[in-house]
């Protein structure tokens, strides 16, 4: 398989060619590289990683930030991490931890992973997790939501709100709203997990 795009952010060693223009953009073809490893998986993204993120978050920002966790440098401080001294909040969650099981190029660049085929296999496990965490109060789950409008500063950027807009660009049709996509069986959506 081959990737074309990126990269912008490898952390793959030893790092891909640099892309031919600096917004990742150019033709750039390269063999898909992995760095699967079970150190993360076998301590951030178990089963029972997943049902204490569902069981133990009440609101939607509880739920995104211990899905979200992130340590740069997980295994510097592994041995020493007390997640009751942290609020709960795990030394990875389950969504970076994928991310890093898969590593390698493009899996391993934070703006180029959808080019690795695994990512899709992910986020679907991802989309199921949350799926799961609405379901078990879906009156008061379905229409939540928490955090800022930037990625890289949600504390200090403007609230997120269902009326917000997303808009795919070439890869969508139309602009939707925020609340017409937070349900797998209601707007566009019509989907179950089972």
């Amino acid at each position: 398989m081959t990737v074309r795009l990126g990269p912008l952010s490898p952390q793959a060693k030893p790092a891909p060619a640099a892309n031919p223009l600096p917004n990742g953009m150019g033709d750039n073809p390269r063999c898909v590289r992995r760095d699967i490893t079970n150190y993360l998986s076998s301590r951030f993204t178990r089963t029972e990683d997943m049902v204490t993120l569902i069981a133990d978050s009440d609101d939607i920002l509880t739920f995104q930030d211990r899905m979200q966790a992130v340590t740069a440098h997980p295994w510097e401080v592994a041995d020493t991490y007390n997640a009751a001294e942290h609020g709960g909040m795990p030394l990875m969650g389950v969504h970076a931890g994928g991310h890093q099981t898969i590593g390698g190029d493009p899996g391993g660049d934070f703006f180029t992973s959808p080019n690795d085929p695994a990512f899709f296999n992910h986020h679907a496990g991802i989309d199921r997790t949350w799926a799961i965490w609405q379901w078990l109060d879906l009156e008061n789950r379905t229409e939540q939501m928490g955090g800022g409008t930037s990625m890289f500063d949600p504390m200090n950027s403007p609230r997120q709100t269902l009326d917000d807009l997303v808009d795919l660009g070439v890869v969508g049709d139309r602009v939707w709203r925020i609340r017409d996509l937070v349900s797998t069986v209601d707007g566009p959506f019509c989907y179950t997990y089972e």
